[in-house]
Order: C-alpha cells, then structure tokens, then sequence
C-alpha cells in the first residue's frame, strides 16, 4: 500500500453500499459468472534467471500467461482446496471525471493457471486486495479504499475484510474504521494486516493498527464471522508516538513450529536500526522502507524485534511451504540500494523451515520472476505471492510496470508458471 493511501477503517456488522449493490454480513451479493472466453494463447516458453546462483541452476525454465490489460495492478493468486486457481487484483487507470475508479478484478482457472477466464469486475470495494484461505476453503480479501476513489463517500481512506464460503462466488463485506482501535482519533489511518492466518488450533488473527503504535491483534474463532477485537500489543524497542503509519498494516503473519506468532513488518527505515554494516537511506519515497521480524511469545500481547536478513526497498512479503519440506519467499524489490541492482521486480529466495521460524539466505539464488519493468522507472511492480500444485509446478501472480510507468498508470499483469529444481547440494 502507498504509504500516502493510509487513512482509516472499521469491521462492524454494518451494510456497505455499492452503486446499487448493499453488501452486510447477514447477505452478500451473488458475483456474475465470468465471460466464456479464456487467456492462454499468448502463453510462451520463457526461463528464470537465477542471480547469484549457488544451490540453483542459472535458469529455470517457465510459462508465462498475461491477464486483463493495461492498468491492471498488484494481483494476488490463490488455490481453493478443489484445486482452482483464482487470481485478484484492481484497476488503477479507470478514472471518472477526473477521480480514480479503482474496480476489482477477478479471474478463474481450472487447469493449474494455464487457461484462465476473461476479466471480470467484481463489486467489491478497496483496492490491493490480498487474498487469505482458510484450510476448509473460507476466503478472505484485505484491501483498504482511496479517498480520492469517486465512489468513496466518507472522505477519507478505510478498509474492509471481504469473506466467501462459497469460493469467492458470493461475499460478505464488513469495514473496518477509526473507532474500533481504542484511543485512535476520529478518522485516524487504520490499517489492517495483509493476511488473515489460521493458527495450529484453528483460531484465525488479523492486525488492526492506527498510526502511534497503536495496535490490537483481533481473533475469530468461527472462521471469521466475529472478532474479538480486545488483544492490544505491545512492542518492545519501538518508539510508539514517533511512527507515522499504523505499525501492523501490510504485515504478513506466519505461527512456525514452535507456536510462536512471527510478523513480516513494513517499516519506515528511518525510523529502526540500520541493517548491520549499512548506512540507512534518507530518501522520502516509501519504496526505500524495509522489513523487520517481529516475534511474538505469549499469543500476540507482546512483540520483540529480529532482524529478517533482507535489505532496504524489499517490501510485499509471501511465504509459502513447499511439498518437500522447503519454504519459498517471494517479495518485490521497489528500490535498487547497493548490492541490490535493477531491474526492479518481484524476486523469490528458498529456504528451510526451523521449530521457532525460517531462514534465508537473501543474498544468493535470487530467483527473477519478473524482470519486465523499465530501468528508469521509479518503483517496481507489486506482490507476488505462489501456490503450488499437486504436481509441484509452482503459479506466481504479479505486476510490472511498462513504459510510462507510474505517471501512465502503465501497469501489467503477469502469471508465471514454474518448478523449483532440487538444490546442487540435495536439498
């Protein structure tokens, strides 16, 4: 999210309208069936670069499929338990009288990504949906709405949770605003947490977040259809006043082993110890900030900082357990900050799983999965995140920027499909 959209938002059982749609948690909308006409014929033979290989081959071989059309940003792909493939993202050139429109995008497939359906609006709100799949196939879409957006009657930017039951064919939308973080003022920035996790027990988690370290960590244990919003959190080392930005928003969560809860925190660099050995940017763009690891102990109350082991301008983290015991990291690189070098793009590392969290090695077998952005441009694409299928092939969704990049709204998607070799050391 640009750092610049963060403004505020609310989950309450409240109705919320959409041109002539009313979506509430007691009823949701039916979605119009996607048009007949399938993507895939412009599906090439391609490879992956590998940078820096050390446990990897140099290339790999790919698949490439693009989807919808130009000015179509940030997607985020996800498998339902039947195998299908959907993909979700959001329309950032439409403009009506001069405003932005930002509709959501959905697409479908039903052969592991190869084939998908046409592109299809759905009249959900918010933009930079993300997607979340519960183990019994509930979905989940975080996104929070522009202010600028010609639909947003508020004056000011929330969020919303999205849920089906029914994959993704019906929802349920709820927002989430300014009034439901304790002490945050009237139309403060509240963001939430990129995913909703499933925890080992079955308990789901999403961060809620206002800008001064204000932040709460809200449970459902009915999959969703009510939140306990009560679990504030503290975070040991952080100067709480001095963070501009809701600490909590974009962050990714992840439970190892162990049953600890891990976060994949966005944070402005500035503001946090410099990465060993390094000089902190100063640059004012968000696309310089950086992640952190936060652990938690005691289910979410109390949070301590670690070091992830990435650098400054790798942001939009996803993790994912492969079949062989191995974890894939994707993440997109939206600054080039020596050693880091362009093209800008989104970029997956391998790695192993620990009882108490992961390890990376970022440095090496840098896996480019996109590598279509110009040089000049002044930030990468967005996203990223990978499933797998029953057969091991991997499916990455993503954007890259074109020519006239962000002053055009020059945006591309791209879905990649691929396999992760076995390692030259036989892991």
């Amino acid at each position: 999210m640009s750092r610049s959209c963060h403004h505020a938002a609310r989950l309450v059982a409240r109705p919320v309208a959409i041109g002539w749609l009313s979506l509430g948690l007691a009823a949701g909308y039916v979605a119009g069936t996607p048009g007949p006409g399938a993507r895939g014929a412009e599906t090439q033979g391609d490879f992956l670069e590998v940078r820096y290989p050390k446990a990897l081959p140099a290339t790999i071989p790919c698949e490439r499929i693009p989807l919808g059309k130009p000015g179509d940003y940030k997607p985020c792909i996800a498998r339902l338990p039947d195998g299908e493939l959907l993909v979700v993202a959001f329309d950032a050139a439409m403009r009506v009288d001069g405003k932005p429109r930002e509709d959501m995008l959905l697409w479908r497939s039903a052969d592991g990504g190869r084939t998908w359906t046409e592109r299809t609006v759905i009249p959900l709100l918010g933009r930079e949906p993300y997607f979340s799949v519960l183990r019994d196939g509930t979905l989940f879409i975080t996104v929070h709405f522009l202010k600028q957006d010609v639909r947003n009657r508020k004056g000011y930017v929330y969020s919303l949770l999205h849920r089906s039951t029914d994959g993704g064919r019906t929802w349920q939308s709820t927002e989430i605003d300014w009034d439901d973080v304790p002490g945050a003022p009237e139309k403060a920035t509240i963001v939430t947490s990129r995913n909703v996790l499933e925890l080992a027990d079955g308990t789901l988690i999403l961060g809620v977040a206002a800008p001064k370290g204000l932040s709460y960590l809200w449970r459902a244990r009915d999959r969703g259809a009510t939140w306990d919003k009560t679990r504030a959190c503290r975070f040991e080392g952080v100067d709480g006043p001095k963070l501009w930005w809701p600490l909590m928003g974009e962050t990714v969560f992840w439970q190892p082993r162990s049953g600890d809860l891990l976060g994949l925190f966005r944070v402005d660099q500035k503001l946090f110890p410099p990465i060993p050995g390094t000089k902190v940017p100063q640059e004012k763009l968000d696309q310089y900030e950086r992640l952190l690891l936060f652990r938690s102990t005691d289910s979410g109350r109390n949070w301590r900082m670690e070091d992830l082991g990435s650098y400054y301008g790798e942001m939009y983290p996803a993790l994912l357990r492969l079949d062989d015991g191995r974890l894939l990291m994707t993440f997109t690189l939206r600054a080039a900050v020596a050693p880091n070098v362009r093209p800008l793009g989104v970029r997956c590392v391998v790695g192993r799983e620990t009882d108490d969290g992961f390890q990376f090695d970022f440095r090496h077998d840098r896996i480019m999965l996109d590598t279509k952005t110009p040089d000049d441009s002044i930030s990468g694409g967005g996203f990223g995140p990978t499933v797998q299928l029953d057969d091991g092939t991997l499916v990455t969704a993503f954007s890259y920027a074109g020519k006239e990049g962000w002053r055009g709204q020059d945006f591309h998607v791209e879905v990649v499909r691929w396999r992760l070799p076995a390692s030259k050391t036989g892991g």
